[in-house]
C-alpha cells in the first residue's frame, strides 16, 4: 500500500483547521460575527482559480528553474483582449474567450522562442530578471485598448465581462451565479486534464525528466526545446483562463495591471508545493484562499489576509530548505555580476589617466552644479527624484550586487522611511532634519533585519519571493496604520539657519549631497573587509563559512545597513514630497527598482546611477504607458548584449582608453590584456616587446650600460 504523503496530512489538517478558526475562535473573540457557509463555497471557487495561476508557475518553474514573474501579465493580456472584444465590438462570448485564449498561449509561446532560448545558458538570475522585464511589455499592452478607444473613460470601471449564464442562486448566506458554476466545472476538469497529460502522455513524461535532470533527457533524445515550448503554452493558457474565468466573479479593469497580491498567493501555494507537485500546490491554493476568506470576513480588509501569506510563505520556506535547496540556482546565479575593476596601478599615476579622468569628473561636477540655474523647478524636482532613486539603488547594490541577497521590496523598505519621517515632520515642533533622517535609517534598518532573519536559512529567488511579500503586505496593510499615516503637510528645513530649503533649487543640492554620502558610505564598505566578505559569500558561501566567515553576522549587517540607506533615502523623499500617502509605494515599483539596478549595472554603484537616469528620466519624455514599454524592452535588450548593464559600457570605454594608453606607453597590465587576448586591435606581441624594452633600458641606465 503506497505511503500517505506529508503534503496530503497536511492539507486535510490545514482544512480542518481553517473551518474550525472560523467557526469557534472568531465566534469567540466576536459573537457577533460568523464565518457563514457560503464563505467557504466561495473560497473553492477562488482558490481553484488560484490554483491554475500557481499551477503555471511550477510548470515554468520545473522546466527553467526560474519564478516567471509574467505569469500574472499573460493572463491580464488575455481578458483585456477578451473583455475588448465583448464590450467594443460586440463579439460573442464564446469567440471573444477563445481568442484571448489564444491570444495568451500565442504571446506565452512566442517568449519562450524569442527570450528564454535566447537567455538558455544565462544565469537563472538574469532569466528571472527578464521575466520582469516581459512583464513589463505585457502591462503596457494591456493599456493599447484604452489608447485607441475614444471611450476608454466608460469601459475603464465596467466591474467585469459576464458569461452568458446569468442565473443565480444562494447558499450560505452568499450570492452565487453561473460563473461560479462554470468555475466549479472546468478548474477540476483542467487540473485533472493536466495530471493525465504529465503522467500519460509522451511529452507529459517528457517534461517530467527534463525537469528532473535535462542534461540526462538531452543524452536520452528527449527533445528539451519543444518540451519547453509546450510547457509555456500551457503556463499561457493557465494564466489566460485563470483572468478569464476570475473577470466575472472579482471585477475587471481594462488596462488594469494584474495585481502582484494574485501573483503572491500563487507563489504561497507553489512554494508549500514544493515548486514541484501540482496535487499540493492546488490543495495549497484553496487552502489559502479559505483561510484569506476566513480573515477577510472577520476583520473587514484584505491586509491581514496578506501578512498571513507572507508568515505561511517563510514557514515554508524554511520547513522546505534542504529540498529547495538541491534545485535552488542560487549558487550559479551570481556569474552575471561583473565586478568593476579600478583603475590599474601601473597607469594610475601617467598625466594622460591623470588629466583625463580629473578632468571628467571636473566636467560631471560643473553640470551638476549648473544643471538647477539651468532647468525649470519640475525638472529640477524630478533630477532631485533620480538622485533619491539612485540612492535605493545604492542600497540595492549592496545587499544584492555585493551580498547576494535578491530583494524585490526595496522600495517598500523606502516607504517606511518616507511614512515615519513624515510623520515626525508634520509635528508641531519637529526634530531636527538630520536626526529625523537618522531615525528613519535605523527604523529601516530594523525592519530590514526583521525580514533578514529568514535570509540565514533561504537563499536566492525565493528570499525574493519574501522581500516581495513584504511588500504587498506594507502597501495593503502596514502603510494604512493610523500609526504611519497623516495628512499632514511637511515644511522644508532651514539648514543651518542659512539655508532655505523650501525652494526645488536648493533642495535639489540637499538630495546631491545625500547621493554623494551614500555613494561615501557604499564606497567604504566595499573596500572594508566587509565588502571583501560579502563578495566571498556572494560567489561561495560555503567555502567562505569554511575560511571562518560568519555568514550570520555579515548577513545582517548587509540587510541592516541597506535597510537604512533605502529608508534614508525615504525620509528624504518625504520632504521633497512634502505630502504623502500610503499609494506612492505600491509593490511593482520594488519590482522596477530591482529592473532599475540591473540595467544600470547590478555590480557597482555607478551602475545604480544610471539606472535611475534611465528609469526616472524616461519619465520626462514618455507617458505612463510607453514608460512601461521602454523599461521592460530596455531592460530586455541589455541584458542580451550587455549583461553588465550600462555600466558595462561605462567601463569597457573606460578600458578602451586605458589600453590605448597602455599600448602607447608600451606598459603591460595584465588585467586589462588577459580578458582580450583574442582581441585582433590589441597588438600583444608588441605590448611584450615595448615592455622589455623598456625594462632593457631601466637595467642599462641602472647598471652604466654594463652587462
Amino acid at each position: 500500500m503506497r505511503r500517505v504523503s506529508t503534503a496530503t496530512i497536511f492539507a486535510t489538517a490545514g482544512f480542518i483547521a481553517i473551518v474550525l478558526f472560523g467557526k469557534v475562535v472568531f465566534h469567540v473573540m466576536q459573537s457577533t460575527v460568523v464565518v457563514p457557509n457560503g464563505l467557504y463555497l466561495r473560497a473553492l471557487v477562488v482558490g481553484l482559480l488560484d490554483a491554475l495561476l500557481a499551477i503555471g508557475l511550477v510548470l515554468v518553474y520545473r522546466s527553467n528553474r526560474i519564478i516567471n514573474f509574467a505569469q500574472g501579465e499573460l493572463g491580464a493580456v488575455a481578458a483585456t483582449l477578451a473583455a475588448e472584444l465583448y464590450e467594443r465590438f460586440r463579439v460573442p462570448y464564446v469567440f471573444s474567450v477563445t481568442a484571448g485564449l489564444l491570444a495568451a498561449v500565442g504571446i506565452s509561446l512566442f517568449i519562450e522562442f524569442a527570450v528564454i532560448r535566447r537567455f538558455g545558458r544565462a544565469p537563472r538570475l538574469i532569466l528571472t530578471v527578464a521575466t520582469i522585464g516581459v512583464a513589463q511589455i505585457l502591462s503596457a499592452l494591456e493599456f493599447v485598448p484604452l489608447a485607441l478607444n475614444k471611450n476608454a473613460n466608460r469601459y475603464n470601471f465596467r466591474v467585469g465581462f459576464n458569461s452568458p449564464l446569468s442565473f443565480h442562486f444562494r447558499f450560505g448566506h452568499v450570492r452565487f451565479s453561473g460563473d461560479h458554476l462554470v468555475v466549479l466545472i472546468i478548474a477540476p476538469a483542467v487540473l485533472v486534464g493536466l495530471t493525465l497529460f504529465f503522467r500519460y502522455s509522451r511529452y507529459g513524461v517528457a517534461a517530467r525528466g527534463s525537469a528532473e535532470n535535462e542534461e540526462r533527457a538531452r543524452l536520452l533524445g528527449v527533445p528539451v526545446k519543444r518540451v519547453s515550448l509546450i510547457v509555456w503554452g500551457l503556463a499561457g493558457l493557465l494564466s489566460g483562463l485563470t483572468a478569464i474565468l476570475q473577470a466575472p466573479i472579482l471585477g475587471f479593469q481594462f488596462g488594469a495591471l494584474a495585481g502582484q497580491g494574485l501573483l503572491l498567493r500563487a507563489l504561497a501555494a507553489a512554494v508549500i508545493g514544493r515548486m514541484e507537485s501540482l496535487t499540493v500546490t492546488a490543495l495549497a491554493a484553496v487552502l489559502l484562499t479559505m483561510a484569506e476568506q476566513t480573515i477577510f470576513w472577520s476583520f473587514g480588509k484584505s491586509g491581514p489576509a496578506e501578512g498571513f501569506l507572507v508568515v505561511v510563505i517563510i514557514v515554508a520556506l524554511i520547513a522546505q530548505r534542504k529540498s529547495l535547496g538541491r534545485v535552488d540556482p542560487a549558487s550559479s546565479s551570481w556569474s552575471a555580476v561583473q565586478e568593476i575593476r579600478p583603475v590599474p596601478n601601473e597607469l594610475r599615476r601617467l598625466p594622460e589617466v591623470r588629466w583625463a579622468f580629473g578632468g571628467a569628473a571636473a566636467l560631471l561636477l560643473a553640470v551638476l552644479f549648473a544643471l538647477p540655474f539651468l532647468l525649470s523647478a519640475p525638472k529640477t524636482s524630478l533630477a532631485s527624484v533620480i538622485f533619491i532613486y539612485a540612492m535605493v539603488g545604492v542600497s540595492l547594490v549592496m545587499l544584492t550586487g555585493w551580498g547576494g541577497n535578491v530583494s524585490l521590496g526595496q522600495w517598500a523598505m523606502a516607504g517606511v522611511g518616507a511614512l515615519i519621517g513624515l510623520r515626525l515632520a508634520s509635528q508641531p515642533v519637529p526634530l531636527d532634519f538630520f536626526v529625523i533622517l537618522a531615525i528613519c535609517g535605523l527604523a529601516g534598518a530594523a525592519v530590514s533585519l526583521a525580514i533578514g532573519l529568514p535570509a540565514l536559512r533561504i537563499r536566492g529567488l525565493f528570499l525574493g519571493v519574501t522581500t516581495l511579500g513584504f511588500a504587498v503586505a506594507a502597501y495593503d496593510w502596514a502603510f494604512q496604520w493610523k500609526s504611519m499615516s497623516t495628512t499632514a503637510a511637511v515644511q522644508r528645513p532651514l539648514l543651518f539657519g542659512i539655508w532655505d530649503t523650501s525652494s526645488e533649487r536648493v533642495f535639489y543640492f540637499v538630495c546631491l549631497g545625500a547621493l554623494a554620502f551614500a555613494l561615501y558610505a557604499g564606497r567604504n564598505v566595499r573596500r572594508s573587509r566587509l565588502g571583501r566578505v560579502l563578495i566571498a559569500t556572494r560567489d561561495n558561501e560555503v567555502q567562505a563559512q569554511a575560511l571562518g566567515v560568519r555568514l550570520t553576522r555579515s548577513k545582517l549587517t548587509t540587510f541592516a545597513l541597506s535597510g537604512f540607506m533605502a529608508a534614508l533615502a525615504g525620509g528624504l523623499y518625504a520632504y521633497h514630497q512634502q505630502a504623502l500617502r500610503y499609494d506612492r509605494f505600491p509593490p511593482i515599483t520594488s519590482l522596477l527598482m530591482f529592473s532599475m539596478v540591473v540595467i544600470g549595472g547590478m555590480g557597482s554603484m555607478t551602475g545604480a546611477i544610471l539606472g535611475a537616469l534611465y528609469v526616472r528620466g524616461i519619465q520626462y519624455f514618455l507617458s505612463a504607458q510607453l514608460q512601461l514599454f521602454a523599461t521592460g524592452f530596455g531592460l530586455l535588450i541589455l541584458l542580451l548584449v550587455f549583461p553588465g548593464g550600462l555600466g558595462q559600457i561605462f567601463f569597457s570605454l573606460r578600458d578602451r582608453y586605458l589600453r590605448r594608453v597602455a599600448t602607447r606607453r608600451g606598459v603591460l597590465v595584465p588585467s586589462l590584456v588577459a580578458d582580450r587576448l583574442a582581441d585582433e586591435s590589441i597588438d600583444t606581441e608588441a605590448i611584450f616587446e615595448a615592455t622589455a624594452r623598456a625594462s632593457a633600458e631601466e637595467l642599462a641606465t641602472t647598471t652604466g650600460g654594463a652587462p
